[in-house]
């Protein structure tokens, strides 16, 4: 194959994220798509760089914000309550697999390190990206059109992990992030309560 070839297989690989959709829903009532998702972590990564404590390289934020899902354009998502610790390893063997695959298409091992580096999340860029994973989960559900696709799902299991405090802070290495989550976190529980009648305070401490 050429390399151009190789390119147009990667790019028609990297354009199913448009189409993989998430739990997560948007603010006109649709599924959130995977692409969308990652985009937004991008769009927060650039707003929040002037802010941040802890200096990072941004070139290497955006590509791991980019990165940190694509090999779910074959493996697929799974949504957080159906991991299970045996899910959670074939997930990992599959995205192993999807990413090795997409790589074969490149040949830059760039991509795999990139991948590996946000897997491992021992360095402040890798670190980073994953709080801004769990920012735009928080922020879907500040946007979406309704909180009734959550509602009570298997015993509040969404809003028990969301609103727990040991959840909330994970964000404080970065200050700016944690004042982010908490007003996030905030609008939430006012909408939860208004639309849905449940009292977010019940999972606090958790």
């Amino acid at each position: 194959m050429t390399v151009a070839e190789k390119l147009t297989d990667f790019f028609t690989i990297s354009e199913r994220l448009e189409c993989e959709m998430r739990l997560t829903r948007m603010s006109n009532g649709n599924e959130q798509a995977v692409a969308s998702h990652s985009w937004n972590m991008i769009m927060m990564a650039i707003a929040l760089r002037p802010y941040l404590k802890n200096p990072v390289n941004m070139e290497a934020v955006m590509e791991l914000c980019a990165i940190h899902d694509l090999p779910e354009a074959i493996a697929h998502d799974i949504p957080l309550h159906q991991q299970t610790d045996e899910v959670k390893q074939q997930k990992h063997l599959k995205e192993e697999q999807a990413i090795n695959s997409i790589n074969s298409l490149l040949q830059d091992e760039h991509i795999i390190a990139r991948f590996n580096e946000y897997d491992l999340r021992q360095s402040p860029e890798s670190k980073l990206v994953k709080l801004l994973d769990v920012l735009d989960t928080g922020i879907q559900h500040m946007c979406c059109k309704d909180l009734s696709y959550v509602g009570s799902f298997q015993n509040n299991f969404y809003w028990k992990l969301f609103f727990s405090d040991s959840f909330a802070n994970a964000f404080d290495c970065e200050p700016i992030l944690r004042s982010v989550y908490d007003e996030v976190r905030a609008r939430v529980a006012a909408r939860l309560k208004q639309e849905l009648g449940i009292d977010a305070e019940q999972f606090y401490k958790a």
